[in-house]
């Protein structure tokens, strides 16, 4: 996982699982954001911070682990940028496809959690 909250690996998990379900709900977000009116609903501008930090956060230390190839940190910038540009009234028809790709993270993200413990038994 590109999240790397503390030293122990069980809390990266429980974050990194807190970071998909949150994927999932904002994909919706972005997604619906053509049917619904959304705009200056405050927790979409705490998510945009939250995720623009994420995604730097994630890109820079992936960058700095040689790890160059790592998309996961670039949809979370898109993420906010998209939640930031709805919080503003500006929504876009490439936000249907964008909540997609953002929700197939976020189920990917939970099932490499999933799967990696289930290795275990």
């Amino acid at each position: 996982m590109p999240y790397y909250f503390t030293k122990h690996s069980d809390l990266n998990e429980v974050g990194a699982g807190f970071v998909g379900i949150l994927d999932i709900i904002t994909g919706l977000i972005v997604h619906y954001s053509l049917s619904f009116s959304l705009s200056n609903f405050s927790i979409l501008i705490f998510l945009s911070f939250f995720y623009l930090s994420l995604g730097i956060w994630s890109v820079i230390t992936n960058i700095l682990k040689g790890n160059y190839y790592d998309w996961r940190g670039v949809v979370d910038v898109i993420n906010g940028v998209s939640l930031f540009s709805i919080y503003s009234g500006n929504v876009f028809d490439l936000f249907g496809l964008l909540g997609i790709m953002i929700i197939i993270k976020g189920g990917l993200s939970l099932f490499l959690i999933t799967g990696r413990k289930f290795k275990h038994w």
